[in-house]
């Protein structure tokens, strides 16, 4: 049994969590910008109706009952969006935990199988940077990111993705932010099978 077959359950399973966990949230976003909506739609008629002259005195009467209508339910959609915000908030720290806690089976299969980083194979490259490299710093960022005080090399690998692909990679416009479900998505780990060639590529 090698590394790999021993933490194929824990991989697998983390993998499909992941998956369903994003698509959960993009539900519940999508819920989030209707019941935003449905307040500034009915606000807006109200407000135009009221600053337009060519409307007569009765539609401004009825857009002004639309809008106390809307008044009425603000608080109640109030509610609802802010459930839904703090939802959302719960949702995205559990999938970082789950994305960190797949780079900590990888980069313990490092520790483990090769003794530490300098031993193991560099695996594919991505923008140039060897992949056991990725997975050994971002493991790292992904369990300290609350201090928010890393190594240098954790800092320079993260300076050359933000530089190939953009601020989410950012250690600064993300102080104290995981970057976990960011370096998953980049080395396409959603998909098992990618997962897997890439643990055997590491000799794992």
């Amino acid at each position: 049994m090698t590394y790999f077959d021993d933490t194929e359950y824990a991989s697998r399973n983390l993998i499909e969590l992941i998956t369903h966990e994003e698509k959960e949230l993009a539900l519940l976003k999508d819920s989030l910008i209707t019941e935003e909506a449905k307040f500034r739609v009915n606000r807006w008629d109200f407000e135009t109706s009221d600053l337009n002259d060519d409307f007569s005195d009765a539609y401004v009467q009825a857009a002004f009952g639309r809008m106390a209508r809307a008044h009425e339910e603000a608080g109640k959609l109030k509610a609802q969006a802010n459930a839904l915000q703090v939802s959302i908030g719960a949702r995205q720290m559990a999938v970082q935990a789950m994305c960190g806690a797949l780079l900590q089976i990888a980069k313990q299969g490092i520790s483990v199988v090769h003794g530490g980083l300098g031993a193991a194979p560099s695996g594919r490259g991505i923008s140039g940077i060897a992949l056991k490299d990725i997975v050994w710093q971002a493991r790292n960022q992904a369990l300290h990111y609350e201090e928010g005080n890393f190594r240098r090399a954790v800092t320079d690998l993260f300076q050359q993705l933000e530089n190939s692909h953009g601020s989410e990679f950012s250690l600064t416009q993300h102080a104290h932010q995981s970057r976990a479900k960011q370096t998953v998505a980049l080395l396409g780990w959603n998909d098992y099978a990618v997962f897997q060639k890439d643990m055997k590529s590491l000799g794992l």
